[in-house]
C-alpha cells in the first residue's frame, strides 16, 4: 500500500468500518472476466478470522459463476464524503474501506442458514434471532466467505480506526 499511514489492520478497527458499511460489493469471475454485484451482508469474527454472509436466490447467473469459480473479493465502504477545498484542486475525499479476499462456500444446513440470516439481519439493524419459515430457507441461498486476506484503509479519524 503506497500510503502505509492509512492502512488499517487492527481487527476492532476493521470491524468498526464494516459496521458502518450499508452494503458491500462482491467481485467474482464470470467466464474469466471480472464481475461485480452489490450485496447486503453480515459479518462476524470466528477463530480470529472475518466471516461474511450473503443471501441470494438459489439459481441465477451469479450462483452459476460462483459454483464454477469460488474465488472472490469483497469491498465495503464505511464513511465516505467529499470535502471541497479552495481552490477546488485542494478538494479531498474522506473515506474508509475494507477489502477482503477468499472463497465462497454454500451454506446448506437449515440451522446454519438461520444463524447466517440472523447475522445479516443484525448488521441491518435488527438485533436478536428470528424465525425463518422452512419454505423461505429452501429458496434462499446463503453464501459464506471466510476472509483469507483482509485490510482496510482510511483517512478519517475515528476512535476505532
Amino acid at each position: 500500500m503506497r500510503r502505509a499511514e492509512r492502512e488499517i489492520t487492527d481487527a476492532a478497527a476493521l470491524a468498526g468500518i464494516l459496521g458502518r458499511a450499508d452494503y458491500a460489493v462482491l467481485a467474482f469471475l464470470d467466464g474469466g472476466m471480472p464481475a461485480l454485484v452489490p450485496v447486503s451482508f453480515g459479518f462476524r469474527q470466528e477463530g480470529g478470522r472475518f466471516v461474511f454472509y450473503f443471501h441470494s436466490a438459489v439459481e441465477g447467473h451469479k450462483i452459476d459463476c460462483l459454483r464454477e469459480d469460488s474465488r472472490v473479493s469483497l469491498c465495503a465502504v464505511g464513511d465516505n464524503r467529499i470535502e471541497l477545498g479552495t481552490p477546488v484542486c485542494r478538494s479531498t475525499c474522506r473515506y474508509e474501506s475494507v477489502i477482503a479476499t477468499g472463497r465462497i462456500e454454500f451454506v446448506t444446513a437449515p440451522e446454519a442458514k438461520r444463524r447466517a440470516l440472523d447475522c445479516l439481519m443484525n448488521h441491518c439493524g435488527a438485533p436478536g434471532s428470528f424465525d425463518y419459515p422452512e419454505p423461505m430457507l429452501e429458496r434462499t441461498a446463503i453464501l459464506r466467505l471466510v476472509a483469507e486476506t483482509i485490510s482496510g484503509k482510511s483517512n478519517i479519524a475515528h476512535e476505532n480506526v
